[in-house]
């Protein structure tokens, strides 16, 4: 026979974790009074901030790769880009938080592929798209309050239409795949 040993589960590691940090932290010093309540979304919320500050920085690089109306697409979802961080910052300050400021395109600019004409360009767009649209859906099963899920829905709505016009733009159909209303 065997000795058993004690399965270690994911909730005793993150509990001894948590420990561990807590013990790091100086255990003695009071939990914030203010700020956003834990569960209120204004964590996820902020990501996705972040995330809208990067992807206008994006679509600025992304732009001077491109001609044409293609160009003018850019200049547009940047500046689009530009209103969902604000709209998300609006909501993470509704929450008495303090939203995350973007920072100066240049120093974005180290993330970005190479991009060194107009097809590599059109690819990270539609990589940088593909990202966005997954990061607010995914962010909608998480989001506490409907105000905030109407908001992000929303703006994924957006990206998803932006997809869409780089799909365009790269000679491709706008729906990669058929819309899919059912099962058989």
């Amino acid at each position: 026979m065997r000795p058993v040993r004690p399965r270690l589960t994911r909730r005793a590691a993150l509990g001894g974790a948590a420990a561990v940090t807590l013990a790091s932290c100086g255990g003695s010093d009071p939990p914030p009074t203010d700020g956003p309540e834990a569960g209120s979304g204004a964590a996820m919320l902020g990501s996705l901030a972040a995330f809208e500050h990067a992807a206008a920085a994006a679509w600025g690089a992304i732009g001077e790769r491109l001609r044409g109306d293609a160009r003018g697409y850019a200049r547009t979802i940047r500046a689009r880009e530009e209103r969902h961080a604000e709209r998300i910052s609006a909501l993470i300050r509704e929450l008495g938080g303090e939203p995350p400021e973007g920072r100066p395109p240049e120093d974005y600019a180290a993330q970005f592929p190479l991009m060194r004409n107009e097809d590599e360009a059109l690819r990270f767009a539609s990589d940088l798209e593909e990202q966005l649209v997954r990061a607010h859906l995914d962010a909608l099963q998480t989001l506490p309050r409907e105000d905030q899920r109407r908001a992000v829905a929303e703006i994924a709505a957006e990206e998803a239409e932006d997809l869409a016009t780089v799909y365009a733009s790269s000679g491709e159909p706008a729906a990669q795949l058929p819309f899919v209303t059912g099962s058989q």
